[in-house]
């Protein structure tokens, strides 16, 4: 059997030190500038090879491409690659697989890990309406009746009716779908040599799956279960997924900053049940602002730069990996389905203001050796929230914004800091003395966010 196979791969433990930098092939680079996110823009592998610098000069140590395989001739999103026909072929549209094994080894060479994105829920539809073009699962037998999902908290609905465009649901419970699937899962790694897979659709394949899934594949996998609680994402890393997307803070993050303006207190929530939820394992989680299942989060706040600002600072100080969508670095702030202006259309610009931002953040994280060092809560209001990192790092945001009038000023106790050590904000290089009795006089105009770090790190 392939499943048997001795690979090759990092622990998956030492993903807690990477930033990883999620890419959609089509649209990062080598192609055209297109506005609708339903066609293809050619984007390509080998073009996606000579922008790993940047990628690794903004600090990044791994890469999460979209998903490679050849996809079906139905009138879906092809080139976001979640409509697969053949498992054992490259997208022609996007490369071959000597180009993908190239891009591989070309990211290896110059430090950067490598993750796919990978699809077990689904296949893509044929023009005939049938499964005729799916050269892997070419039998009507190997798919779930054709149903529609109706109830989103059904889970026997999510499992077996067709959820994405009505695309044909894979029946994973079928012993040749099983098998192949398994097999195949064993060749992809060993064929291109990846160093992790992120895995979509979870809530939409059975656990029983899952759990066969992770006997052949031990190495780094991160799952997205998406509107899930801290409850359900812990059954996901149950003996399944190595890790997941840490969920419940992207929606506690979105409905602070965003128009809904909800208290801070909603950060010290997600904190705290994820720690009692994971103990060390929060570590592993995904640390995200958006992806390409959501809209970019500048759109989501309302283009107010502070709190993008805020966002990204959050986002890189958090107790997890990082995981950020290409452009954001370049201010990108479109909507999912009408606006995805791919980066060389903004520009790979290494000295516009939030690239080097973000670089800094990255630098930071290195310095510090943030992986290994625990986050504390200091100081939580509505408008205010305040924590550390280890004695390294000192976080102060508010949900206030840009246009906000009022200075916000708090006095924060307990800092990690010793008694007049000279602290900086690596955000706006502004450095203050901590206080005698190890607090912290903290000032926020304009919504802005405070990274406070000793000033030998600076």
């Amino acid at each position: 059997m392939l499943a048997t196979l001795v690979l090759s791969f990092p622990d998956p433990k030492s993903f807690r030190k990477q930033r990883i930098y999620q890419v959609i092939t089509d649209r990062f680079a080598g192609g055209d500038n297109c506005n609708y996110k339903r066609e293809y823009c050619n984007g390509n592998l080998k073009s996606m090879a000579g922008k790993l610098d940047y990628i690794k000069n903004l600090g990044y140590t791994a890469i999460w491409i979209s998903p490679t395989l050849q996809q079906a001739e139905g009138p879906q999103m092809q080139f976001t690659g979640f409509w697969p026909s053949d498992f054992y072929k490259t997208n022609p549209k996007q490369g071959s697989d000597k180009d993908l094994k190239d891009l591989v080894a070309e990211a290896h060479k110059c430090g950067l890990l490598v993750i796919s994105d990978v699809n077990y829920n689904n296949v893509g539809q044929c023009k005939d309406g049938k499964v005729s073009c799916i050269t892997t699962f070419p039998l009507d037998a190997y798919y779930h009746a054709n149903c529609n999902i109706t109830d989103s908290q059904n889970s026997t609905q999510l499992e077996k009716c067709r959820g994405l465009d009505g695309s044909p649901d894979l029946d994973q419970d079928h012993p040749y779908v099983l098998q192949e699937l398994l097999d195949w899962t064993a060749w992809y790694q060993n064929e291109f040599n990846f160093d992790g897979f992120r895995i979509g659709f979870a809530k939409n394949v059975g656990h029983k799956f899952w759990k066969a899934l992770r006997q052949v594949s031990p190495w780094f996998t991160i799952g997205s279960v998406t509107n899930a609680s801290y409850a359900e994402l812990k059954n996901y890393t149950n003996q399944e997924f190595y890790t997941t997307f840490n969920e419940p803070l992207y929606q506690a993050v979105f409905k602070t900053l965003s128009y809904q303006k909800k208290s801070m207190r909603l950060l010290s929530e997600a904190f705290e049940e994820a720690a009692l939820t994971f103990g060390d394992n929060v570590k592993d989680l995904g640390i995200y602002l958006d992806n390409h299942e959501t809209d970019r989060f500048l759109a989501l706040i309302d283009r107010d730069i502070m709190k993008f600002q805020t966002g990204v600072a959050l986002q890189h100080t958090w107790i997890g990996i990082p995981v950020l969508y290409y452009g954001t670095e370049q201010k990108m702030d479109g909507y999912q389905y009408f606006e995805e202006l791919w980066v060389s259309w903004y520009g790979y610009n290494e000295s516009s203001e939030y690239y080097l931002l973000i670089k800094r953040l990255n630098a930071m994280r290195d310095k510090v050796k943030i992986d290994k060092i625990n986050q504390k809560e200091l100081l939580v209001t509505d408008d205010f929230y305040s924590y550390s990192r280890g004695n390294q790092v000192l976080v102060a945001l508010t949900n206030q914004g840009y246009y906000s009038k009022q200075q916000i000023h708090h006095n924060v106790p307990n800092s990690p800091f010793e008694s007049n050590t000279r602290i900086c904000d690596i955000l706006s290089n502004e450095c203050i003395n901590v206080n005698e009795d190890e607090s912290v006089d903290i000032y926020l105009t304009k919504g802005q966010a405070r990274v406070y770090v000793r000033e030998s790190l600076m």
